[in-house]
């Protein structure tokens, strides 16, 4: 008699949390749920075997971010990541090479018997390749002080070769 009154008595309580997990699960309604628009919209579709629909989703993006790039500032050359950019790199190598470009004025004095306009009177001159000294000593016989190019010009112009 005991051992069926636990029994009915854990009975009733299980049938009492049925029914009380029963009305939360009807609270929270886990049936479908009814959809206002009742179709998915082509563009959350996947466009696989459509290459016309690929092509036209494909434009929209181009069309996106370069609407995006138009309000932005152009990144300078020397900022940019040029690996496989030869057009930067040729850009860069320009701005670098600038600094060593000579003007023609510059030439015209430096180099009287290159450049006739500017050469203030200097006449015309030829490059041997000799310092002043090595022409002074040249000029006076000295041959001990002379090495390399200037003791061959020596030389050549004793007539010792």
């Amino acid at each position: 008699a005991i051992l069926l009154k636990v029994t009915i008595k854990g009975v009733a309580t299980m049938v009492k949390v049925v029914v009380f997990l029963a009305a939360a699960a009807g609270a929270l309604n886990f049936g479908s749920k009814p959809t206002t628009a009742g179709t998915t919209p082509a563009a959350f579709k996947p466009a696989f075997g459509n290459p016309a629909q690929i092509a036209q989703r494909a434009a929209a993006r181009l069309a996106k971010q370069e609407e995006c790039k138009k309000d932005l500032i152009p990144t300078p050359g020397r900022f940019l990541f040029a690996f496989g950019r030869p057009d930067v790199l040729a850009a860069r190598q320009a701005e670098r090479c600038a600094k060593w470009e000579w003007s023609s004025e510059f030439l015209a004095k430096a180099r009287p018997d290159k450049a006739g306009v500017g050469n203030y009177g200097a006449g015309d001159y030829f490059d041997d390749g000799l310092t002043v000294l090595e022409r002074n000593q040249i000029a006076s016989g000295k041959e001990s002080f002379l090495t390399g190019g200037a003791k061959a010009a020596y030389r050549a112009r004793t007539g010792q070769f």
